[in-house]
């Protein structure tokens, strides 16, 4: 009877946290508040698996330490948490210094906390929604029943969890959406002017110039003359040609109508000296691609490599492109052993959103993975409607 009072007594305050909050932020604050006060621990944190399951994020926490939401992201199978998330088991953990699995995180006061508790939040069909860290300084009381409740709070608030998280993704992909928008029509506006700058100052001068050459020839009085004004016009038509494709190949890349995307990405892949490029792509594809889908792969591909050559310092890179069937995809993948970086901080300077901002205009999927000194992965994954 008393272990039914107990748990009826957590219901209640975690029905209460869940309830009153709809950020996700916030609600994940207050599980950890209510899961501290229910099991009597120091500190809790709260992990949600992001990036279709690729790492983990702490998106909440007990103060002080919720000021660190977003910032710790640990790979599945990374650290106690990590492991837990990969395994689908609580584990108890007594003494965190004496496991191997334990990743010390000055930013977290790891230092502080001795005993650990790590449960997994499932899904109802198993699958994991995040987990939940609970730390103490000194050994708790009663560790089964603490475990029993720690498994009993993560399966309560798992599928409130992964609402919020659903919820929390859709107002992510709006405003993205709205500042893919803007972006989209403020380059727009950009390419027209200065495509039409190009014309004006290029193409058009010149043709001004073959006008005033036409004249001069018609009226001049001596064919002599008008011989060398034609001479000075054919001249300034073939300047013009030369810069209207000029002007065509800022446009589209010329080795992609030269050699095909296959062969334009091969041709990129060994432009770059250092690192070296392992170059894995089919040689060839029963596939017609829109000029523009084959171009934005091309440039998403020439800036991610730009970037592993000017500043990951890495010795070793790839570049995959493969075509799965279910869905039917191009999956193009580019990753280096680099230093890497912290994707929060990373954001200005990289092209990282001109790429995203390609791959949105052809209704493909722009994903990065990177964790400093541990490399970086781009996945690019385009869509498509034609049989193979």
């Amino acid at each position: 009877m008393e272990k039914e009072f107990h748990e009826v007594d957590i219901l209640r305050h975690v029905i209460d946290a869940i309830s009153n909050e709809a950020d996700i932020a916030a609600l994940a604050d207050r599980v950890a508040e209510v899961v501290i006060a229910s099991v009597e621990a120091d500190v809790c944190f709260v992990h949600l698996l992001r990036e279709e399951g690729r790492y983990i994020e702490l998106i909440g926490a007990t103060k002080p330490y919720s000021s660190e939401r977003g910032r710790v992201k640990l790979a599945l199978g990374d650290g106690i948490s990590g492991w837990v998330a990969q395994a689908k088991v609580p584990l108890v953990v007594p003494n965190k210094w004496e496991d191997s699995r334990y990743r010390y995180l000055p930013e977290l006061g790891g230092e502080n906390y001795k005993f650990l508790i790590s449960v997994p939040m499932l899904s109802r069909d198993a699958s994991v929604i995040g987990v939940l860290n609970v730390h103490w300084t000194n050994d708790p009381s009663n560790v089964d029943q603490v475990l029993e409740d720690l498994v009993y709070v993560a399966n309560i608030i798992a599928p409130r969890l992964e609402s919020a998280a659903i919820l929390d993704r859709l107002k992510q992909r709006e405003a993205q959406l709205e500042r893919f928008a803007a972006v989209t029509i403020d380059g727009i506006e950009a390419e027209r002017k200065r495509i039409a700058n190009d014309i004006h100052d290029g193409v058009g001068q010149l043709l001004h110039s073959t006008l005033y050459r036409l004249d001069a020839a018609r009226y001049s009085k001596d064919m002599s003359e008008s011989l060398v004004e034609l001479d000075q016009a054919k001249a300034l038509v073939e300047a013009a040609i030369v810069e209207t494709k000029n002007t065509i190949r800022r446009l589209r890349p010329e080795v992609l109508d030269d050699l095909g995307l296959i062969a334009a990405l091969k041709s990129l892949a060994a432009s770059i000296i250092s690192p070296h490029i392992d170059v894995n792509l089919p040689t060839s594809y029963e596939i017609e691609l829109p000029s523009t889908v084959e171009t934005s792969i091309y440039r998403i591909a020439q800036e991610a490599l730009s970037n592993v050559q000017r500043h990951s310092n890495s010795q070793f890179a790839t570049l995959n492109l493969s075509i799965s069937s279910d869905p039917i995809e191009i999956v193009v993948t580019i990753t280096d052993d680099g230093t890497g970086f912290d994707e929060d901080e990373i954001t200005k300077g990289f092209g990282l959103d001109g790429m995203r901002e390609r791959a949105e205009l052809i209704d493909a999927s722009f994903e990065i993975y990177s964790r400093k000194n541990h490399g970086t992965r781009i996945t690019l994954k385009v869509p498509i409607s034609s049989p193979i």
